[in-house]
């Protein structure tokens, strides 16, 4: 799993087509489907699109029971997933999207099955009523998976997540998943990149961020969470025509209250560290 604090960028929707609705008896929950196509990066570039693979946008909501004493209303636990779902051939895409959504933020564990991951989520809390009945919190689980990029053996997945479970404020983190199709895994830097890219890139990234934040090339990184202080880059970023973009999610470099930090390394300024006939190699120079 990837952590939640490890971590949007705007989707825009090519399509979408009617509704079907399907009803889960189980507790206060609905199921809702809707057929869709790919949603592309939204500002940064116009992306390329080869061989689409269509899917369902799934709507999934379950809840325990709501107390009908006022005071209480918010007392209940939900999971609120939207997700999409692919042909049933596309195994390896439809086992990810599960292990995705269905990673418990409090402990990693994948159930690969949704109702399952509602269930524990819904023991934890109700172990938590019955040591704290006079807590007025309730808990919440929001998991929003999209197809964010998609190309010939590539799509490109980004989760929007949010937990609650007390305190002042809950999490929310952005992570990204590039898949390869081909292959069936999940793609890394290392699988893009030259052996040995790992400084060069650092350095673009690091002028790149200093830019952004408005920082001269000598300033001290006190006011991040940067280990020693010193500039690094995360492994959380997403595949798209123009670029890699990165994300930092919550207190991973700043404060809660700065929300989520973005990093755009355009390929033209990695041309030499790309490998040939990479996934991104095709994008250099269009």
């Amino acid at each position: 799993m990837k952590n939640i604090l490890l971590i949007f960028f705007c989707l825009a929707i090519f399509s979408c087509q009617n509704k079907t609705t399907n009803t889960n008896t189980t507790n206060d929950s609905t199921v809702l489907a809707e057929t869709g196509n790919v949603t592309t990066p939204d500002s940064v570039e116009k992306p390329v699109f080869k061989d689409s693979l269509p899917y369902q946008i799934i709507h999934f909501y379950k809840a325990t029971k709501k107390s009908s004493i006022p005071k209480d209303s918010n007392k209940f636990a939900y999971l609120k997933a939207d997700y999409p779902r692919f042909a049933d051939k596309q195994k390896f895409l439809n086992n990810q999207v599960l292990n995705i959504i269905t990673a418990e933020p409090w402990t990693g564990n994948k159930s690969n099955s949704i109702d399952k991951a509602a269930e524990s989520f819904f023991k934890e809390y109700l172990a938590f009523k019955k040591e704290v009945p006079e807590s007025p919190a309730g808990y919440e689980w929001d998991e929003n998976l999209k197809v964010s990029f998609q190309d010939k053996d590539l799509i490109v997945l980004t989760s929007d997540s949010y937990f609650y479970t007390g305190g002042a404020h809950g999490m929310n983190g952005l992570s990204y998943f590039n898949l390869d199709l081909k292959s069936a895994k999940e793609l890394k830097l290392k699988d893009l990149l030259n052996a040995g890219y790992e400084t060069k890139l650092t350095a673009i990234a690091e002028e790149i961020f200093r830019k952004d934040e408005g920082l001269s090339k000598d300033e001290a990184l006190d006011n991040y969470f940067f280990e020693n202080k010193a500039f690094n880059l995360n492994e959380n970023f997403a595949i798209t025509a123009k670029g890699l973009l990165f994300t930092y999610n919550p207190y991973e470099i700043k404060a809660y209250a700065e929300g989520r930090t973005n990093l755009f390394i355009p390929y033209t300024r990695i041309t030499n560290l790309i490998k040939p006939n990479s996934f991104i190699s095709k994008y250099v120079n269009k």
